[in-house]
């Protein structure tokens, strides 16, 4: 946070959870930014960061940098297992406050995220305890859907030749 703050830049988070939620789990977390709420998910919609299939639709992850004229100079569309490193924010921030015009070109480069044991026992108990439908539904999809299998079948379909049903 000191290292955002010499950039002269402010930090938000959006949540889709109420105003009272928000708060509970910035306590909880002891964030020290501010968490904006958008339960009817208006800007998630319009910055198309809506993910319809977890917990009846909550916000991508996502970075955006605006400059104080208001335009988006650098974002990173992130989602669950790949996002861009906090180092890679970090040069941009440094970048920014040496020239004020400068603008992220090509996009941020992302990093798979493997999940720890720890990790995947709490998803596991936010699956049990906290989940919807559109958790499960999602989790049994990829689960039978894209099995080893059908996998291979995605990633070399368009290489494999197709049969010309006119000969």
């Amino acid at each position: 946070m000191d290292r955002i703050a010499q950039s002269n830049t402010r930090v938000f988070a959006l949540s889709v959870d109420t105003s009272e939620r928000s708060a509970g789990f910035r306590q909880a977390a002891e964030l020290p930014f501010e968490l904006l709420c958008d339960p009817e998910k208006k800007v998630v919609e319009r910055y198309h960061l809506l993910n319809v299939h977890e917990h009846d639709g909550i916000a991508y992850p996502a970075i955006f940098v605006i400059n104080p004229e208001g335009r988006i100079c650098y974002r990173s569309l992130d989602r669950t297992a790949t996002r861009v490193s906090l180092t890679e924010v970090l040069a941009f921030l440094d970048k920014l406050r040496y020239d004020p015009a400068f603008q992220e070109k090509g996009g941020a480069k992302k990093a798979f995220i493997i999940p720890s044991p720890g990790e995947m026992w709490q998803i596991a108990q936010n699956m049990v305890f906290r989940g919807s439908g559109a958790d499960w539904k999602h989790y049994f999809k990829f689960t039978f859907v894209y099995t080893p299998r059908n996998l291979l079948k995605l990633v070399a379909g368009p290489f494999t030749r197709k049969k010309d049903d006119s000969q």
